[in-house]
């Protein structure tokens, strides 16, 4: 099984993704010049480097959190398994090789090359789960690994990358933010500074260099957009289906509810020309999903235990459409005192949806 998820994770681009715009109508906009959509307490450009490092504590920022959850996936994964994952980042982040973990089948979830790349993509295609003398993986509690590179280079990469996603976190979404507003922010974020890579470019692990170079196909944006979700406290996930279409999109639990919510589709830069972008993947329901030729019948998840794990035994539902903005509508601004989303509608005239309702 885990030698289909590597494969899985080298020929995702190539083959689940081949499908991303397959029989799919992109809508466009009637403006034909380039604007700025920044709006008050939004910033949809990517983030100038700091002189002082991101990641320490100060009032009213987010720090980098190694150990990002999800309460859904938990429901699921067991908690031996998240433990020897932690661990497994702890040990990481000080540069040691070996890590607590409950049993052989929680050690091979928590060094599995999906979860690694989807949960510390830092760490996706940098080390191996074995040990450097031949001996057992793991035994007696303990888990092995061997560092691909220099512990120094590894330090140097990883440090980067924690910067990295706090700068982008914290210049784009405020830590008193709805949970509504965070996934808003960080998906006009994907959207506005992100590309479709139409040749792959396999030149590390499928979500890290997605982060480093801002491009990528569906199963990169969905679980890099899950990310940084994770990062802000949103509960989320890289969902897909090869059933009518080869895709990939984000899962998020807002409020109890879920929704499907599509950065691909939403690229402002596959739509030249186009003045607004769009809302019309933001906070999907099931039968808006099934309506796009993305069939919801039976989802796959990357990170679950058994990787092509069925909707039948996993409750990835979306039955709520209170956030129904559909029919090429175009961001416009966001007034978060009021709770008021300004959008266009497909003839350009400005409206109002109150997301607080």
């Amino acid at each position: 099984m885990k030698s289909k998820k590597i494969i899985g994770i080298i020929l995702a681009t190539a083959i689940v993704l081949s499908g991303c715009n397959s029989g799919k109508t992109v809508p466009t906009g009637s403006g034909s010049a380039e604007t700025s959509q920044t709006a008050e307490k939004i910033v949809f450009t990517d983030p100038e480097p700091e002189t002082e490092p991101s990641a320490t504590e100060t009032k009213g920022r987010f720090e980098f959190n190694p150990h990002v959850h999800s309460d859904h996936l938990a429901k699921t994964v067991d908690q031996d398994k998240w433990d020897a994952l932690y661990n497994l980042i702890d040990a990481l982040r000080a540069g040691e090789n070996t890590f607590k973990c409950a049993s052989e089948e929680a050690y091979n979830w928590a060094t599995d090359l999906t979860v690694i790349c989807c949960l510390f993509p830092a760490a996706g295609l940098q080390i191996d789960a074995k040990s450097s003398d031949g001996s057992p993986a793991f035994e007696n509690g303990t888990g092995k690994i061997t560092y691909r590179t220099s512990v120094e280079e590894w330090f140097k990469r990883e440090k980067a990358f924690e910067e990295q996603i706090v700068d982008i976190i914290n210049s784009n979404v405020e830590t008193d933010d709805t949970d509504f507003e965070k996934a808003l922010k960080l998906y006009l974020y994907i959207a506005n500074n992100y590309t479709y890579e139409h040749e792959i470019v396999d030149d590390d692990n499928y979500i890290y260099k997605t982060f480093k170079r801002k491009t990528g196909q569906c199963i990169n944006f969905s679980s890099a957009y899950a990310y940084l979700l994770l990062q802000v406290g949103v509960d989320a996930e890289g969902v897909g289906t090869d059933e009518g279409m080869n895709h990939a999109w984000t899962y998020v639990t807002i409020n109890g509810n879920g929704y499907h919510i599509d950065t691909t589709w939403a690229l402002k830069s596959e739509r030249p020309g186009t003045e607004h972008i769009f809302l019309d993947y933001f906070m999907m329901s099931d039968d808006e999903r099934n309506n796009d030729g993305c069939f919801v019948s039976d989802l796959t998840v990357d990170i679950l235990p058994g990787y092509w794990a069925s909707r039948t035994s996993v409750p990835y539902t979306a039955t709520d459409n209170k956030y129904n903005l559909r029919y090429s509508c175009g961001f416009i601004s966001l007034d978060e005192e009021n709770k008021i989303l300004h959008y266009v509608d497909i003839d350009m005239n400005e409206k109002e949806f109150h997301y607080d309702i």
